[in-house]
């Protein structure tokens, strides 16, 4: 990739303060604004651990589409298996809704158990009904997984229990819980039903920061002997919106601290910020044989870029337009061309689309050959990465954006 210096930047002029940075004891964890798709903390995202309760989001996920699609609808009645039973169920000592053996339950009742209770004879119930075993369900699981763009997960049972093949990353469950939230909002919001009522038992949700930590709407906690103590929360505050994956916590003490701290800090320690105003020229692109050597990029659709930012020290962010060039004339308007780039340190914080500005036709037979020319000796424009600090920029006079919140 080629890159080119932010020209003036019509920017908002941030705060100074002290140094803030969020920090946390979990070996992985990923912070994620949803707002403006802002990495507020990343550390070992990418790494797989063993998925234990994070399976059943994908297990729900498969049942919502089949609701959604009309393969089956909530008063469908499933049979509660003796291998259901006996596996996922009172027998078995694991986190159950208690059906009972060879009973039928309706759909919606199961998915409310496996929601709301993680319960595990539910998700093997489910599994059983809509593929006819678990083991043709588990196939059906991972194909939507590679379907909605889980690269590193393989998932080898629906409820989650402990099998070496099975695997996922923090990166592709918080990939999944936007995936959720958007494909199915009504489905969505069994995550926050406080508590479920079956077979005379009450069993409340046991993602229970839903009750304890302010904008906490969903959507699993999890434990595996190797992996640790994880979970996976969204949070939504005023209008801005969170989504926290961590894993590998050594104790539930040391998860439900982190957690409150960060999801309190991502609020509390950061804001939104207009970087650049609608329709402004971000960078420009150069152009191989068009009439103009050059063509501005801004935004899609020249909307304002926003970014999540500290309100305190800010000196480690910078800034880069990125793109492969020179590129080929024509330029179509509204062509995708590059990137702005937002990183902190070595590690990519936020990435936003660029197109063009304008049309750029091809030159005439001089122009192009001119360019041939020069390519030949010089080979690709830009071959380094040209980046420039928010802290830099502020002096410039020019940021003129203001902090949202």
């Amino acid at each position: 990739m080629r890159g080119f210096v932010l020209p003036l930047l019509l920017v908002a002029a941030l705060l100074s303060g002290p140094a803030v940075a969020l920090e946390s004891v979990a070996p992985r964890v990923a912070l994620h604004d949803e707002t403006t798709g802002s990495l507020l903390i990343a550390k070992d995202e990418d790494k797989p651990f063993a998925p234990a309760n994070f399976a059943k989001l994908v297990t729900a996920a498969v049942v919502f589409e089949a609701l959604k699609t009309g393969e089956v609808t909530e008063t469908t009645l499933y049979p509660v298996s003796e291998h259901a039973w006996r596996t996922g169920g009172a027998p078995a000592r694991v986190t159950t809704m208690f059906a009972a053996v060879k009973s039928f339950v309706p759909v919606g009742d199961l998915l409310r158990g496996l929601v709301v209770d993680y319960a595990n004879d539910a998700a093997i119930a489910l599994a059983e009904g809509l593929a006819g075993s678990e083991a043709a369900f588990t196939e059906r699981m991972n194909a939507y997984a590679v379907r909605v763009g889980l690269r590193g997960s393989r998932f080898a049972n629906p409820t989650g229990f402990a099998d070496p093949e099975a695997k996922t990353t923090l990166a592709d469950m918080l990939r999944l819980a936007g995936h959720i939230r958007t494909a199915y909002p009504d489905r969505y919001a069994l995550y926050s039903q406080p508590e479920f009522l079956w077979n005379k038992i009450n069993q409340t949700n046991k993602t229970r920061f839903i009750k304890e930590l302010a904008g906490v709407d969903g959507m699993v906690l999890a434990f595996d002997e190797a992996a640790g103590f994880g979970a996976l929360l969204t949070a939504g505050r005023g209008d801005r919106r969170v989504t926290l994956a961590a894993s590998g916590y050594a104790s539930l003490a040391d998860r439900d601290k982190d957690l409150k701290a960060l999801i309190d800090g991502a609020f509390s320690e950061y804001g939104r910020f207009e970087i650049y105003p609608p329709g402004a020229e971000i960078g420009r692109v150069k152009v191989f044989g068009g009439k103009m050597p050059d063509v501005a990029v801004v935004s899609a659709g020249g909307a304002p870029v926003n970014l999540t930012l500290p309100t305190g020290d800010r000196s480690q962010f910078r800034l880069a337009v990125v793109y492969d060039g020179p590129v080929p004339a024509p330029v179509t308007r509204g062509a995708v061309l590059a990137r702005l780039e937002v990183r902190v340190g070595d590690r990519l914080y936020q990435s936003v689309p660029l197109e063009a500005a304008v049309d750029i036709e091809r030159g005439e037979i001089r122009d192009r050959a001119l360019d041939g020319f020069a390519e030949m000796f010089a080979g690709w424009w830009y071959r380094t990465i040209g980046s420039i600090s928010i802290e830099d920029i502020v002096n410039l006079g020019a940021l003129r954006g203001r902090h949202q919140g």
